[in-house]
Protein backbone atom coordinates (compact mmCIF):
# COMPACT_ATOMS: atom_id res chain seq x y z
CA UNK A 1 0.00 0.00 0.00
CA UNK A 2 2.64 2.52 0.74
CA UNK A 3 4.75 1.38 -2.29
CA UNK A 4 1.44 2.34 -4.40
CA UNK A 5 1.30 5.97 -2.56
CA UNK A 6 5.01 6.70 -3.19
CA UNK A 7 4.42 6.00 -6.99
CA UNK A 8 1.19 7.93 -7.03
CA UNK A 9 3.09 11.21 -5.70
CA UNK A 10 5.82 10.32 -8.09
CA UNK A 11 3.73 10.55 -10.84
CA UNK A 12 2.02 13.61 -9.48
CA UNK A 13 5.32 15.41 -9.61
CA UNK A 14 6.52 14.72 -13.10
CA UNK A 15 3.51 15.35 -14.51
CA UNK A 16 4.03 17.72 -17.71
CA UNK A 17 7.78 17.04 -17.87
CA UNK A 18 9.14 13.69 -19.68
CA UNK A 19 12.73 14.22 -17.90
CA UNK A 20 11.03 14.53 -14.83
CA UNK A 21 8.33 11.30 -15.40
CA UNK A 22 11.70 9.44 -15.95
CA UNK A 23 13.52 10.12 -13.21
CA UNK A 24 10.80 9.87 -11.22
CA UNK A 25 10.25 6.08 -12.33
CA UNK A 26 13.85 5.57 -11.72
CA UNK A 27 13.78 6.75 -8.05
CA UNK A 28 10.49 4.54 -7.79
CA UNK A 29 12.42 1.34 -9.17
CA UNK A 30 15.17 2.31 -7.14
CA UNK A 31 13.11 2.77 -3.58
CA UNK A 32 11.05 0.17 -4.03
CA UNK A 33 13.94 -2.26 -4.46
CA UNK A 34 14.76 -1.21 -1.01
CA UNK A 35 11.27 -0.57 1.12
CA UNK A 36 11.49 -4.14 2.39
CA UNK A 37 14.62 -3.22 4.20
CA UNK A 38 13.81 0.15 5.50
CA UNK A 39 10.73 1.23 7.81
CA UNK A 40 8.00 3.47 7.01
CA UNK A 41 9.63 6.46 8.20
CA UNK A 42 7.83 9.76 7.52
CA UNK A 43 10.90 11.66 7.49
CA UNK A 44 12.22 8.86 5.02
CA UNK A 45 9.43 9.88 2.48
CA UNK A 46 9.62 13.31 2.62
CA UNK A 47 13.47 13.10 1.62
CA UNK A 48 12.51 10.82 -1.24
CA UNK A 49 10.02 12.93 -2.69
CA UNK A 50 12.34 15.76 -2.78
CA UNK A 51 14.68 13.61 -4.59
CA UNK A 52 12.42 14.40 -8.09
CA UNK A 53 12.60 18.41 -8.74
CA UNK A 54 9.89 19.96 -9.72
CA UNK A 55 8.69 20.68 -13.19
CA UNK A 56 8.91 24.31 -13.03
CA UNK A 57 12.47 24.12 -11.89
CA UNK A 58 13.45 22.03 -14.90
CA UNK A 59 11.59 24.16 -17.49
CA UNK A 60 13.51 26.92 -15.89
CA UNK A 61 17.25 25.17 -16.06
CA UNK A 62 16.12 24.83 -19.97
CA UNK A 63 15.29 28.36 -20.42
CA UNK A 64 18.50 29.01 -18.94
CA UNK A 65 20.33 26.77 -20.96
CA UNK A 66 18.97 28.60 -24.01
CA UNK A 67 19.97 31.91 -23.36
CA UNK A 68 23.18 30.78 -23.03
CA UNK A 69 23.25 29.25 -26.04
CA UNK A 70 22.03 32.07 -27.40
CA UNK A 71 24.65 34.72 -26.22
CA UNK A 72 26.77 32.49 -27.18
CA UNK A 73 25.74 32.72 -31.04
CA UNK A 74 25.41 36.11 -30.79
CA UNK A 75 28.91 36.97 -29.29
CA UNK A 76 30.34 34.48 -32.18
CA UNK A 77 28.29 36.86 -34.63
CA UNK A 78 29.47 39.83 -33.04
CA UNK A 79 32.98 38.56 -33.22
CA UNK A 80 32.55 37.66 -36.82
CA UNK A 81 31.08 41.17 -37.35
CA UNK A 82 34.02 42.59 -35.88
CA UNK A 83 36.33 41.24 -38.29
CA UNK A 84 34.78 42.71 -41.25
CA UNK A 85 34.58 46.07 -40.01
CA UNK A 86 34.86 48.37 -42.53
CA UNK A 87 38.05 51.09 -42.80
CA UNK A 88 37.68 54.48 -41.34
CA UNK A 89 37.49 56.80 -43.36
CA UNK A 90 39.64 59.85 -43.51
CA UNK A 91 38.58 63.23 -41.35
CA UNK A 92 36.16 65.14 -43.29
CA UNK A 93 38.09 68.62 -42.02
CA UNK A 94 41.77 68.48 -43.18
CA UNK A 95 43.38 71.54 -44.83
CA UNK A 96 47.18 70.11 -44.40
CA UNK A 97 46.12 66.93 -46.21
CA UNK A 98 47.35 67.26 -50.06
CA UNK A 99 45.85 63.77 -50.85
CA UNK A 100 42.32 64.79 -49.70
CA UNK A 101 42.60 67.77 -51.37
CA UNK A 102 43.28 66.26 -55.01
CA UNK A 103 40.47 63.33 -53.93
CA UNK A 104 38.17 66.57 -53.57
CA UNK A 105 39.98 68.40 -56.77
CA UNK A 106 39.26 64.71 -58.85
CA UNK A 107 35.51 65.18 -58.26
CA UNK A 108 35.58 68.00 -60.99
CA UNK A 109 37.28 65.88 -63.35
CA UNK A 110 33.98 65.31 -65.48
CA UNK A 111 32.94 68.14 -68.28
CA UNK A 112 29.49 66.55 -67.88
CA UNK A 113 29.34 67.48 -64.17
CA UNK A 114 31.68 70.95 -63.92
CA UNK A 115 32.35 73.43 -67.23
CA UNK A 116 35.85 75.63 -66.64
CA UNK A 117 35.48 78.64 -64.26
CA UNK A 118 37.28 81.74 -64.37
CA UNK A 119 40.61 81.66 -62.09
CA UNK A 120 39.21 83.06 -59.14
CA UNK A 121 36.56 80.35 -58.95
CA UNK A 122 37.35 77.39 -60.50
CA UNK A 123 38.03 74.28 -58.59
CA UNK A 124 40.81 74.60 -57.06
CA UNK A 125 39.71 77.48 -55.15
CA UNK A 126 36.49 75.02 -54.27
CA UNK A 127 38.71 72.40 -53.31
CA UNK A 128 40.41 74.13 -50.99
CA UNK A 129 36.99 75.36 -49.07
CA UNK A 130 36.21 71.92 -48.89
CA UNK A 131 33.52 71.26 -51.63
CA UNK A 132 33.52 68.63 -54.09
CA UNK A 133 31.37 68.25 -57.26
CA UNK A 134 28.07 66.59 -56.67
CA UNK A 135 26.57 66.39 -60.03
CA UNK A 136 25.82 68.83 -62.78
CA UNK A 137 27.22 72.31 -61.85
CA UNK A 138 26.53 71.54 -57.85
CA UNK A 139 29.14 71.54 -54.98
CA UNK A 140 28.84 70.10 -51.67
CA UNK A 141 30.61 70.50 -48.38
CA UNK A 142 32.00 67.58 -47.64
CA UNK A 143 31.80 68.44 -43.75
CA UNK A 144 28.63 70.73 -43.31
CA UNK A 145 26.76 69.06 -46.49
CA UNK A 146 25.48 72.50 -47.61
CA UNK A 147 25.19 72.59 -51.62
CA UNK A 148 25.28 75.67 -54.09
CA UNK A 149 24.48 75.47 -57.64
CA UNK A 150 27.09 77.22 -59.23
CA UNK A 151 25.47 78.55 -62.43
CA UNK A 152 28.22 81.27 -63.90
CA UNK A 153 28.26 79.74 -67.74
CA UNK A 154 24.47 81.80 -68.63
CA UNK A 155 23.96 85.61 -70.13
CA UNK A 156 20.83 86.87 -70.44
CA UNK A 157 20.76 88.61 -74.13
CA UNK A 158 17.52 90.31 -74.95
CA UNK A 159 15.47 88.78 -72.03
CA UNK A 160 16.40 85.18 -72.71
CA UNK A 161 19.41 83.17 -71.10
CA UNK A 162 22.36 81.93 -73.23
CA UNK A 163 25.16 79.73 -72.68
CA UNK A 164 28.59 80.86 -72.07
CA UNK A 165 31.88 78.81 -73.08
CA UNK A 166 34.78 81.39 -72.05
CA UNK A 167 35.14 82.99 -68.67
CA UNK A 168 36.17 86.23 -70.91
CA UNK A 169 32.41 86.28 -71.03
CA UNK A 170 31.20 85.71 -67.59
CA UNK A 171 30.60 89.14 -66.17
CA UNK A 172 32.77 90.20 -63.28
CA UNK A 173 30.07 91.76 -60.60
CA UNK A 174 28.75 87.45 -60.61
CA UNK A 175 32.52 85.79 -60.10
CA UNK A 176 33.01 88.33 -56.96
CA UNK A 177 29.73 87.13 -56.26
CA UNK A 178 30.90 83.67 -55.82
CA UNK A 179 34.20 84.38 -54.66
CA UNK A 180 32.52 85.19 -51.15
CA UNK A 181 30.13 82.63 -51.42
CA UNK A 182 33.02 79.86 -51.55
CA UNK A 183 33.30 80.87 -48.08
CA UNK A 184 30.03 82.32 -46.38
CA UNK A 185 28.44 79.25 -47.80
CA UNK A 186 29.46 76.89 -45.08
CA UNK A 187 27.48 77.13 -41.98
CA UNK A 188 28.44 79.17 -39.27
CA UNK A 189 30.03 76.24 -37.15
CA UNK A 190 31.55 74.64 -40.37
CA UNK A 191 35.01 74.27 -39.70
CA UNK A 192 36.08 75.23 -43.74
CA UNK A 193 34.42 78.35 -43.43
CA UNK A 194 36.74 79.58 -40.88
CA UNK A 195 40.09 77.92 -42.46
CA UNK A 196 40.91 76.50 -45.79
CA UNK A 197 43.93 75.53 -47.33
CA UNK A 198 47.38 76.40 -47.84
CA UNK A 199 48.19 77.96 -50.90
CA UNK A 200 51.04 75.35 -51.21
CA UNK A 201 48.53 72.41 -50.76
CA UNK A 202 49.11 71.80 -54.68
CA UNK A 203 52.97 71.73 -54.37
CA UNK A 204 54.70 68.84 -56.09
CA UNK A 205 56.74 67.51 -53.73
CA UNK A 206 60.18 67.96 -56.19
CA UNK A 207 62.69 69.13 -54.40
CA UNK A 208 64.14 65.64 -53.24
CA UNK A 209 66.72 64.19 -55.60
CA UNK A 210 66.10 61.06 -54.58
CA UNK A 211 62.06 61.02 -55.22
CA UNK A 212 62.49 63.33 -58.79
CA UNK A 213 64.73 60.59 -60.27
CA UNK A 214 62.06 58.10 -58.44
CA UNK A 215 59.12 59.36 -60.14
CA UNK A 216 60.22 60.17 -63.01
CA UNK A 217 61.73 56.98 -63.74
CA UNK A 218 58.22 55.06 -62.39
CA UNK A 219 56.33 57.71 -65.19
CA UNK A 220 59.12 56.48 -67.74
CA UNK A 221 57.89 52.78 -67.20
CA UNK A 222 54.61 52.99 -67.15
CA UNK A 223 54.92 55.22 -70.49
CA UNK A 224 57.31 52.18 -72.33
CA UNK A 225 53.97 50.35 -72.06
CA UNK A 226 52.04 52.55 -74.23
CA UNK A 227 54.98 52.67 -76.90
CA UNK A 228 53.06 51.54 -79.62
CA UNK A 229 50.44 53.83 -79.37
CA UNK A 230 53.00 56.88 -78.25
CA UNK A 231 53.08 59.75 -80.85
CA UNK A 232 56.10 60.19 -82.91
CA UNK A 233 58.83 62.46 -81.88
CA UNK A 234 57.80 65.31 -84.29
CA UNK A 235 54.13 64.93 -83.24
CA UNK A 236 55.67 66.62 -79.61
CA UNK A 237 55.73 70.21 -79.02
CA UNK A 238 58.76 71.05 -76.25
CA UNK A 239 59.82 74.29 -74.92
CA UNK A 240 62.60 76.51 -76.54
CA UNK A 241 64.83 76.56 -73.43
CA UNK A 242 64.38 72.47 -73.57
CA UNK A 243 67.39 70.42 -74.76
CA UNK A 244 66.97 66.83 -74.36
CA UNK A 245 71.06 65.61 -74.79
CA UNK A 246 71.84 67.85 -71.94
CA UNK A 247 68.99 66.49 -69.79
CA UNK A 248 70.25 63.33 -70.17
CA UNK A 249 73.94 64.36 -69.13
CA UNK A 250 72.69 65.15 -65.70
CA UNK A 251 70.75 61.73 -65.17
CA UNK A 252 72.56 59.05 -62.60
CA UNK A 253 74.67 56.86 -65.50
CA UNK A 254 72.30 53.64 -64.13
CA UNK A 255 68.91 55.25 -64.83
CA UNK A 256 67.44 53.60 -67.44
CA UNK A 257 68.87 49.87 -66.19
CA UNK A 258 68.10 49.97 -62.48
CA UNK A 259 64.89 49.84 -60.77
CA UNK A 260 63.62 52.69 -59.17
CA UNK A 261 64.64 51.57 -55.56
CA UNK A 262 67.98 51.59 -56.71
CA UNK A 263 69.08 54.37 -58.88
CA UNK A 264 72.95 55.01 -58.01
CA UNK A 265 75.27 57.79 -59.07
CA UNK A 266 78.15 55.80 -58.45
CA UNK A 267 77.34 52.73 -60.72
CA UNK A 268 79.20 52.91 -64.21
CA UNK A 269 77.62 50.85 -67.14
CA UNK A 270 79.62 50.59 -70.09
CA UNK A 271 76.65 52.34 -72.26
CA UNK A 272 73.58 53.77 -71.91
CA UNK A 273 70.63 51.28 -73.40
CA UNK A 274 68.78 52.49 -75.73
CA UNK A 275 65.64 54.56 -74.08
CA UNK A 276 62.18 55.48 -75.78
CA UNK A 277 62.70 59.07 -76.51
CA UNK A 278 58.96 60.55 -76.34
CA UNK A 279 58.48 58.41 -73.35
CA UNK A 280 61.00 59.61 -71.38
CA UNK A 281 60.28 63.22 -72.91
CA UNK A 282 56.79 63.08 -72.32
CA UNK A 283 57.51 61.97 -68.57
CA UNK A 284 59.92 64.80 -67.95
CA UNK A 285 56.86 66.98 -68.20
CA UNK A 286 54.89 65.27 -65.91
CA UNK A 287 52.83 62.72 -67.99
CA UNK A 288 52.10 59.28 -66.77
CA UNK A 289 50.22 56.12 -68.33
CA UNK A 290 46.06 56.31 -67.15
CA UNK A 291 44.88 53.64 -65.39
CA UNK A 292 41.17 53.03 -64.81
CA UNK A 293 39.66 51.54 -61.14
CA UNK A 294 37.60 48.85 -62.77
CA UNK A 295 39.32 48.08 -66.28
CA UNK A 296 42.76 48.30 -65.77
CA UNK A 297 45.59 50.24 -67.78
CA UNK A 298 44.49 52.53 -70.46
CA UNK A 299 46.96 52.03 -72.97
CA UNK A 300 45.85 54.54 -75.67
CA UNK A 301 45.65 57.12 -72.54
CA UNK A 302 48.23 59.61 -70.50
CA UNK A 303 47.06 61.43 -68.03
CA UNK A 304 48.45 63.90 -65.10
CA UNK A 305 47.73 62.92 -62.04
CA UNK A 306 47.95 66.66 -60.60
CA UNK A 307 45.46 68.24 -62.47
CA UNK A 308 43.87 64.84 -63.89
CA UNK A 309 43.46 66.10 -67.62
CA UNK A 310 43.40 62.86 -70.05
CA UNK A 311 44.73 62.70 -73.01
CA UNK A 312 44.00 59.98 -75.87
CA UNK A 313 47.66 59.40 -77.93
CA UNK A 314 45.69 58.43 -81.47
CA UNK A 315 44.79 62.01 -81.44
CA UNK A 316 48.16 62.86 -81.66
CA UNK A 317 49.62 60.46 -83.59
CA UNK A 318 50.28 60.37 -87.33
CA UNK A 319 48.07 58.23 -89.31
CA UNK A 320 50.73 57.80 -92.07
CA UNK A 321 54.39 57.21 -92.26
CA UNK A 322 57.02 55.82 -94.47
CA UNK A 323 59.92 53.68 -94.19
CA UNK A 324 62.45 56.70 -94.07
CA UNK A 325 60.07 58.34 -91.02
CA UNK A 326 58.34 61.13 -92.90
CA UNK A 327 54.39 61.78 -92.40
CA UNK A 328 52.34 61.23 -95.20
CA UNK A 329 48.81 61.42 -93.38
CA UNK A 330 48.46 64.02 -90.31
CA UNK A 331 46.94 63.76 -87.19
CA UNK A 332 43.70 64.79 -86.35
CA UNK A 333 45.38 67.31 -83.66
CA UNK A 334 48.55 69.92 -84.80
CA UNK A 335 50.78 68.41 -81.95
CA UNK A 336 51.00 67.48 -78.54
CA UNK A 337 52.01 70.45 -76.41
CA UNK A 338 53.88 68.86 -73.57
CA UNK A 339 53.18 71.44 -71.06
CA UNK A 340 50.08 73.65 -72.47
CA UNK A 341 47.97 70.81 -72.19
CA UNK A 342 48.09 70.51 -68.46
CA UNK A 343 45.38 72.32 -66.91
CA UNK A 344 46.05 76.43 -66.77
CA UNK A 345 46.27 75.81 -63.00
CA UNK A 346 48.51 72.58 -62.77
CA UNK A 347 51.62 72.92 -60.92
CA UNK A 348 53.52 70.96 -63.83
CA UNK A 349 52.67 74.35 -65.79
CA UNK A 350 51.92 77.26 -63.16
CA UNK A 351 54.38 78.35 -61.60
CA UNK A 352 52.45 79.99 -58.37
CA UNK A 353 50.17 76.94 -57.97
CA UNK A 354 53.70 74.93 -57.35
CA UNK A 355 55.16 77.57 -55.05
CA UNK A 356 52.00 79.55 -53.97
CA UNK A 357 53.12 83.05 -51.88
CA UNK A 358 56.30 81.64 -51.00
CA UNK A 359 59.27 83.82 -52.50
CA UNK A 360 62.29 81.57 -52.78
CA UNK A 361 64.45 81.00 -55.98
CA UNK A 362 62.46 78.71 -57.45
CA UNK A 363 59.58 80.95 -56.93
CA UNK A 364 59.12 82.11 -60.47
CA UNK A 365 59.43 78.40 -61.79
CA UNK A 366 56.98 75.76 -63.02
CA UNK A 367 57.16 72.29 -62.07
CA UNK A 368 58.44 70.92 -64.90
CA UNK A 369 61.76 73.62 -64.72
CA UNK A 370 62.27 72.96 -61.39
CA UNK A 371 62.66 69.45 -62.14
CA UNK A 372 65.44 70.15 -64.67
CA UNK A 373 67.06 71.83 -62.24
CA UNK A 374 66.95 69.50 -59.40
CA UNK A 375 68.27 67.27 -62.07
CA UNK A 376 71.04 69.72 -62.95
CA UNK A 377 71.87 70.51 -59.06
CA UNK A 378 71.87 66.38 -58.34
CA UNK A 379 74.66 66.10 -61.35
CA UNK A 380 76.38 68.97 -59.79
CA UNK A 381 76.92 67.24 -56.44
CA UNK A 382 77.36 64.06 -57.60
CA UNK A 383 80.41 65.06 -59.65
CA UNK A 384 81.75 67.93 -57.96
CA UNK A 385 80.85 70.56 -61.17
CA UNK A 386 83.60 68.69 -63.30
CA UNK A 387 82.92 66.75 -66.74
CA UNK A 388 81.66 63.55 -66.44
CA UNK A 389 82.65 61.22 -69.01
CA UNK A 390 79.75 59.18 -71.17
CA UNK A 391 79.43 57.72 -73.82
CA UNK A 392 77.22 58.44 -76.81
CA UNK A 393 74.10 58.04 -77.68
CA UNK A 394 72.20 58.02 -81.18
CA UNK A 395 70.20 61.11 -79.09
CA UNK A 396 73.15 62.97 -79.03
CA UNK A 397 74.59 62.86 -82.50
CA UNK A 398 74.95 66.42 -84.02
CA UNK A 399 73.73 67.84 -81.03
CA UNK A 400 77.86 69.12 -80.18
CA UNK A 401 77.37 72.71 -80.30
CA UNK A 402 74.03 72.67 -78.14
CA UNK A 403 76.14 71.19 -75.98
CA UNK A 404 78.77 73.50 -76.28
CA UNK A 405 76.90 76.36 -76.04
CA UNK A 406 74.70 74.92 -72.50
CA UNK A 407 78.25 74.42 -71.17
CA UNK A 408 79.71 78.23 -71.40
CA UNK A 409 75.80 79.24 -70.10
CA UNK A 410 76.45 76.62 -67.11
CA UNK A 411 80.19 78.01 -66.84
CA UNK A 412 78.85 81.33 -66.35
CA UNK A 413 76.00 80.33 -63.93
CA UNK A 414 78.58 78.39 -61.91
CA UNK A 415 80.54 81.82 -61.92
CA UNK A 416 77.68 83.87 -60.87
CA UNK A 417 76.66 81.47 -58.28
CA UNK A 418 80.22 81.31 -56.59
CA UNK A 419 80.22 84.82 -56.59
CA UNK A 420 76.69 85.37 -54.91
CA UNK A 421 77.99 82.71 -52.40
CA UNK A 422 81.13 84.28 -51.73
CA UNK A 423 79.34 87.46 -50.65
CA UNK A 424 76.60 86.05 -48.85
CA UNK A 425 79.78 83.92 -46.65
CA UNK A 426 81.48 87.11 -45.99
CA UNK A 427 78.18 89.36 -45.05
CA UNK A 428 77.73 86.76 -42.44
CA UNK A 429 81.34 87.25 -41.01
CA UNK A 430 81.08 90.54 -41.02
CA UNK A 431 77.56 90.26 -39.03
CA UNK A 432 79.76 87.50 -36.48
CA UNK A 433 82.47 90.00 -36.11
CA UNK A 434 79.68 92.73 -35.28
CA UNK A 435 78.81 90.56 -32.15
CA UNK A 436 81.75 90.76 -30.50
CA UNK A 437 82.65 94.42 -30.75
CA UNK A 438 82.08 96.13 -27.59
CA UNK A 439 82.44 99.86 -26.55
CA UNK A 440 85.72 99.23 -24.64
CA UNK A 441 87.32 96.93 -27.75
CA UNK A 442 86.08 100.04 -30.51
CA UNK A 443 88.71 102.42 -27.86
CA UNK A 444 91.50 100.35 -27.65
CA UNK A 445 91.60 99.74 -31.13
CA UNK A 446 93.49 102.97 -32.06
CA UNK A 447 96.11 102.27 -28.96
CA UNK A 448 96.64 98.81 -30.47
CA UNK A 449 97.33 100.24 -33.96
CA UNK A 450 100.08 102.35 -32.86
CA UNK A 451 101.44 100.08 -30.45
CA UNK A 452 101.83 97.42 -33.07
CA UNK A 453 105.18 96.40 -34.28
CA UNK A 454 106.83 97.53 -37.50
CA UNK A 455 104.73 96.05 -40.91
CA UNK A 456 102.81 96.90 -43.58
CA UNK A 457 102.04 100.60 -42.12
CA UNK A 458 103.27 99.79 -39.13
CA UNK A 459 105.96 103.26 -38.53
CA UNK A 460 103.15 105.52 -40.14
CA UNK A 461 100.94 104.91 -37.24
CA UNK A 462 103.44 104.77 -34.89
CA UNK A 463 104.71 107.96 -36.11
CA UNK A 464 101.36 109.45 -36.18
CA UNK A 465 100.35 108.32 -32.53
CA UNK A 466 104.10 110.05 -31.15
CA UNK A 467 102.87 113.34 -33.11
Amino acid sequence: MNATKRKFNALLNGIGNKSTTSLASKEVNKTSTTTDDVDDDPDTMLKRRRLAPPASTLIAIGNAKNIMEKTKMSHKKSASHATNLPIAKPPKYAPWDRVAFLERLKSFNSLTDWTPKPARVNEVEWAKRGWVCQKSERVRCCLCNVEILVKLNQKMVDGKEEPVYTAACIEEALVDKYVELIITSHTEDCLWRKRGCDDTIFKLPLNDAHTTLANLRGRYDELCLRKDTLPYDFNLRLPESFFLDTILSYLPPNFFTSSTETISPKAQPPEIPEFNKVAFQLALFGWQGSTHPRLGDQLGTVTCTACFRQLGLWLFKSKGVDAEGVETEVAICDCLDTVEQHRPYCPWRNAISQNGSVKSSTSDLAGWEIVMRVLKNDYYLRTGGGKESRPVTAASVGSEEIGKESGEEDEALRRDERDAKDKERWARLRRVKSLFDTKATKKLQPAASGNGKEGKGGKKGGLTKAA
